[in-house]
């Protein structure tokens, strides 16, 4: 197929909503889509402490350059990168954040809140309802499955928009380098003040409700029905994100019917190489994981 058909589509800049300048999203249709055919998006939420402006959609554009050579692809019927409104970062080196700037002074559900209109956006454009995988990136993991608990973050996190928005759960999700559980990950690193001020930044200075918002206190029998597979996909050369949080997650999705050998709901996992950025800024590990994750899912279309 050559560029004469039209097609790799690429669209960037996409407006999912007003709130601020960063609520874009970015896509590419490799080929035209034939009906019937049994393929899935593959939709990609960044990482960056939930404040990083140098840390965007952009950031998956690597892996989807190397999975187009990928014999996967063929199962891939879009990729898509979200960005979402930031936390504050007033000491960042290069980019401070400013009190006035909307997209740089979020607080969670708004986070979230954003991926979740984004992908809402995706479905009622493409209808794929739940044939997509969501793959996140270190806090982008950790948003890829709360788009999966939705409605269950305690009630002081309960929000309106999330719970108006009609998002239909992935069919899988992967995480890769995660953040799955902020107390233990602040606790892991107490020596070091940044890991409590961004997760702070992000969810506020009450540390008691950190775990109710950490995916390892998902409900997932009741909020994720849909899912099929669990992919935790991580390097024990991370030098930001310790192993340790893999073990939590892992037990909390064996816990809740998720097995690695067999069953309706499955969970694998995936050891990459490089460190924590490493891996997407590369982006063949990403790529591989997410080759991985289509892999297994591709059987159940």
């Amino acid at each position: 197929m050559g560029a004469k058909d039209g097609f790799p589509q690429y669209r960037k800049d996409v407006q999912y909503s007003r709130e601020s300048s960063l609520n874009t999203l970015q896509y590419c249709i490799p080929r035209p889509t034939t009906r019937g055919t049994k393929q899935v998006w593959v939709i990609y939420v960044h990482g960056g402490a939930w404040q990083d402006p140098e840390i965007d959609a952009s950031s998956f554009d690597k892996a989807q350059e190397l999975l187009f050579e990928s014999h996967m692809l063929e199962h891939i019927a879009g990729f898509a990168s979200i960005n979402y409104r930031l936390s504050p970062y007033p000491s960042h080196p290069r980019d401070p954040s400013h009190p006035s700037d909307p997209a740089r002074n979020a607080r969670h559900p708004e986070h979230i809140n954003d991926v979740l209109a984004a992908i809402l956006h995706l479905q009622e454009t493409f209808r794929f309802e739940e044939r997509y995988v969501l793959v996140g990136h270190s806090c982008g993991a950790s948003l890829a499955f709360q788009v999966a608990m939705k409605r269950y973050w305690g009630s002081q996190y309960e929000s309106t928009l999330a719970l108006e928005l009609n998002v239909v759960p992935p069919i899988a999700i992967l995480g890769v380098e995660g953040l799955y559980d902020l107390p233990a990950l602040v606790k892991h690193n107490a020596g070091e003040p940044v890991y409590q001020d961004f997760v702070a930044n992000a969810f506020g200075r009450d540390t008691s409700a950190w775990a109710s918002v950490s995916p390892t206190a998902g409900d997932y029998g009741n909020s994720w029905q849909e899912g099929r597979l669990a992919v935790l996909a991580h390097s024990r050369d991370d030098e930001l994100v310790e192993w340790e949080q893999v073990d939590h997650m892992h037990k909390a999705l064996k816990s809740q019917g998720f097995d690695e050998a067999s069953g309706d709901r499955r969970l694998k996992l995936v050891e990459l190489c490089g460190k924590h950025d490493e891996v997407w800024q590369d982006g063949r590990e990403l790529a591989r994981a997410v080759e991985a994750t289509v892999q297994v899912v591709k059987n159940w279309l």
